[in-house]
């Protein structure tokens, strides 16, 4: 049973434009309304949006943070595509206060339509692109493939300019939530690596799932701040993947020069195998949230009991 004091949402960071000289055009904006629109005005753009459900009896101290990856929104946590539940629901199922993220120019976050204001077009993921970044081409891999269109469905558009954006307001996010506990995916796993470094003082512990992006340095101390990384299968197989662990790995000895604990897990060596990038979704996706819950448990725990 799932007991909640709290759910709710805020926007954080972000800032005013002001736009000026642009002419009027005409709009429909439904059967029965067209106006002339004027583009002049002052926008606010570049928030991020936080949804929160807090435990009434919370498992830890502090509370879980979920940054998604690059394409994709906080709706990646809810559910997999084949319809089981999300390693949202599995987290407040096992008792732990979980904050979701739609970083800058994501989900219900704060994009920007106005010109001129980010330089570069938006890019989006084709399904072929999908499948080559994502993995799903090797023997045995566990993405339910025939829900395909629901993760073509959560692909959102990005832009690749808007990388500092997003920092500044994972960094934002930590700052107004207070001392949490990071999980990120992806390009949202460099992310909170890079978040962690400016939030020592309240950055409890630190997890990436397949991360890209990752600092090679970290500035200062990380006082025993214990960080994971976990990687899935066919990474070897892969060029792309297998430089992006080998980049991993040099921010993992980096953290633990600055004086952190951070460990790199391979889930085929734990005899867990299978698994694409997509492992949330991926068909043994509850096996995959047990080791990093045991890891919490386990390696964290001192930290984040009371």
């Amino acid at each position: 049973m799932i007991t909640l004091s709290r759910t709710g949402s805020f926007f954080v960071g972000g800032r005013p434009v002001t736009v000026t000289g642009r002419a009027p055009y005409r709009v429909t904006l439904s059967s029965t309304s067209n106006r002339d629109f004027n583009p002049n005005g002052t926008f606010w753009i570049e928030a991020a949006y936080v949804q929160y459900f807090l435990q009434a009896t919370p498992r830890y101290s502090v509370p879980l943070v979920l940054v998604h990856g690059g394409g994709l929104t906080g709706s990646m946590w809810e559910d997999t595509p084949d319809g089981r539940p999300g390693w949202l629901q599995r987290l407040l199922e096992q008792g732990v206060s979980v904050y979701v993220v739609d970083n800058v120019e994501r989900g219900r976050a704060g994009f920007c339509a106005l010109e001129d204001v980010w330089p570069d077009r938006p890019l989006s993921r084709s399904d072929e692109e999908s499948a080559a970044i994502y993995r799903f081409g090797y023997a045995g891999h566990r993405f339910p493939l025939d829900a395909m269109q629901s993760l073509s469905a959560r692909t959102v558009p990005r832009w690749p300019t808007t990388i500092a954006l997003q920092r500044q307001a994972l960094i934002d996010v930590v700052r107004r939530i207070g001392p949490c506990v990071l999980l990120g995916f992806s390009q949202g796993g460099g992310l909170v690596f890079d978040a962690a470094d400016a939030t020592r003082d309240l950055t409890r512990a630190c997890i990436a799932l397949e991360p890209h992006g990752m600092p090679a340095s970290f500035d200062g101390s990380l006082p025993d701040t214990p960080a994971l990384v976990v990687f899935g299968d066919f990474i070897e197989e892969d060029e792309a993947w297998r430089m992006h662990a080998a980049r991993a790995n040099t921010s993992i000895v980096a953290w633990n020069a600055a004086g952190g604990r951070c460990e790199r897990l391979d889930l085929p060596s734990l005899g867990i195998r299978g698994n694409t990038h997509m492992m949330m979704m991926d068909t043994n996706s509850d096996d995959v949230l047990h080791v990093v819950m045991d890891w919490l448990d386990d390696c964290a725990g001192m930290r984040l009991r009371r």
